[in-house]
């Protein structure tokens, strides 16, 4: 049983919540992935992803430039231990409607798992 942790993304990418959501489009195209951790005084505080960007922006025709992060972000940040198997993350995404999962060591996020990492990971093991 492999475990996530070879499949997430690290070290964990993340922007303040006074950031815009232009500029989170702008490091999400920058580093090429689809969710940011959302940065406050105490730690992260939530999280963004693409869909949110076109949800909750553009779909709404909101000003990206003026939007801040906190005002669209997701504030449970839902986390796995690394440790954990790939059907035991597919399975929480599943049940929350997820697409990025925070994974965690004794409770620090260490990196972030998407659906498409879990299906890049199974395309591998099939060829």
């Amino acid at each position: 049983m492999e475990s996530i942790e070879s499949q997430m993304t690290a070290p964990v990418i993340s922007i303040y919540s006074e950031a815009s959501a232009q500029e989170a489009a702008q490091l999400m195209k920058e580093k090429r992935i689809g969710s940011l951790l959302i940065k406050g005084y105490e730690g992260y505080v939530g999280i963004v992803s693409e869909r949110d960007l076109v949800y909750k922006v553009v779909g709404e025709g909101l000003d990206p430039k003026t939007i801040p992060l906190s005002s669209i972000m997701t504030e449970n940040i839902l986390s796995i231990e690394k440790s954990a198997s790939n059907s035991e993350a597919s399975a929480l995404m599943i049940e929350y409607k997820i697409n990025h999962l925070a994974i965690t060591e004794k409770d620090d996020i260490v990196g972030i798992l998407s659906v498409k990492d879990l299906v890049r990971t199974k395309e591998k093991q099939s060829v």
